[in-house]
């Protein structure tokens, strides 16, 4: 957010920010007028149109917003979730579904940093830094599991850091095919990327 926000704003930023998601899904980035997503987040979420167009100056402010929030979320969420004690072979399978979950219920959020953190990083670095930052977090949380799989000899990678890269680039295909009106259920897929993850990328023998 760049402008100040009223407290009536601030208390209802998360039913704003995933109405906002839905309509940036369902319309594009582009697809709506600053001042139809205004009137339409004002209408479905009962938050005062002024307090909006001060906290959301701009469709790209409440763009930024809505993928900060996501990510933020989902990160923190992770690492909060994780449990050190545990082998790294059940640590890594748990953040799997979990990430199955948490990304397909930010998938439209997802989808629209894709679009938005090219433009972030050649006009607005402050931002861009703010949310590669965490994905940064994310990426070395996920590299540190691995590396403690490889030092208890249950992973086979040479390069835990690419290995990292790899397991987020397979999350990221969750927003390109999963439809789940196919008959797979969100549980199945975890299993489907447990199996993907823990066995084809991380070597660990079944």
């Amino acid at each position: 957010m760049t402008a100040e926000t009223s407290p009536h704003a601030l208390r209802t930023t998360a039913s704003v920010l995933d109405c906002a998601a839905r309509l940036f899904a369902e319309h594009g980035s582009q697809g709506l007028a600053m001042s139809a997503l205004t009137r339409r987040i004002a209408a479905e979420t009962g938050t005062d149109a002024a307090s909006l167009r001060r906290a959301f100056p701009t469709r790209f402010d409440l763009a930024y917003a809505v993928v900060l929030r996501s990510t933020r979320e989902r990160v923190n969420g992770q690492l909060a979730a994780d449990r050190p004690e545990l082998p790294a072979a059940e640590r890594m399978a748990a953040l799997v579904r979990r990430q199955v979950e948490n990304g397909w219920k930010h998938r439209a959020a997802t989808s629209l940093a894709h679009e938005m953190l090219p433009v972030l990083r050649a006009i607005h670095p402050t931002r861009h830094r703010e949310v590669s930052s965490l994905t940064r977090i994310y990426r070395e949380h996920i590299r540190g599991v691995i590396v403690d799989g490889v030092v208890a000899g249950v992973f086979r990678v040479c390069d835990p850091g690419r290995a990292a890269d790899e397991v987020l680039e397979t999350f990221d295909s969750l927003l390109y095919w999963y439809d789940p009106g196919a008959g797979l259920s969100l549980d199945d897929l975890g299993a489907v990327y447990v199996d993907l993850v823990i066995h084809h990328h991380l070597g660990c023998p079944r």
